[in-house]
């Protein structure tokens, strides 16, 4: 698996994530269930590949044999991770997804959410970076179809993944409507963080996303000192 960013000539999107040809051994996985039990298989249609934007990250057809006979249909609603058998990978980035609620807020919606298949990036003790290839929605409305890689934090005590990078753009759109009731202290200060960074601050985000943990880190600590 390696992150990806490709600009669409069609309206009809068809996407492979694994960067190796596709064969049964790269295909291998073991699939979690909500219920705790472990369901062995081979993707034959993976969760980036279909024809609606909508669907992207949110579904998969497996097969129980490498032989691709008899396809079943997973979503990511009853899914709770993914694993690849054969290792791509020593730190395990490309070969572990789990199912996870993404903010996809709105003013009218501040807490609409869709569960759909997210990587880990890492984490500290503010919270979890994750990734996850999908439609720059920025671009979309300017007219132009891009797949980007889109990167959302999950804070401690909080379940869903708010999103705050796509390709290289920073936006806190999500963070602000996601917190701006219950945590609107954190959005200020990283939004005053973000924007007294500037550009080359924006570059450092972009090419390595666990600095925005970081400016998380820092608001976290300030907070803890306040309250001794």
């Amino acid at each position: 698996m390696k992150r990806i960013i490709l600009s669409l000539l069609a309206a009809v999107l068809c996407l492979c994530v694994d960067a190796q040809e596709h064969t049964p051994e790269n295909d291998h996985v073991l699939v979690t269930l909500n219920d705790g039990s472990v369901v062995e298989g081979y993707i034959q249609t993976y969760w980036v590949s279909g024809s609606m934007f909508k669907r992207m990250n949110t579904e998969f057809t497996m097969s129980a044999k490498p032989d691709g006979n008899d396809p079943v249909k997973y979503d990511a609603d009853k899914v709770r991770s993914i694993d690849f058998v054969k290792k791509i990978s020593s730190s395990g980035v490309y070969d572990h997804l789990e199912s996870l609620p993404v903010a996809n807020p709105s003013v009218l919606k501040p807490k609409r959410v869709r569960r759909q298949f997210v990587y880990k990036e890492g984490e500290t003790e503010s919270g979890t970076i994750y990734w996850w290839n999908g439609v720059d929605s920025q671009k979309m409305q300017l007219g132009k179809l891009n797949v980007s890689t889109i990167f959302g934090v999950r804070l401690a005590g909080d379940d869903t993944v708010v999103p705050f990078m796509s390709g290289s753009v920073i936006s806190l759109n999500a963070l602000r409507i996601r917190y701006k009731k219950t945590n609107p202290e954190l959005v200020d200060y990283v939004d005053q963080r973000i924007l007294k960074g500037g550009k080359r601050l924006w570059d450092n985000i972009a090419a390595n996303p666990m600095l925005f943990l970081e400016i998380c880190d820092e608001y976290m600590a300030l907070k803890a000192n306040k309250g001794n």
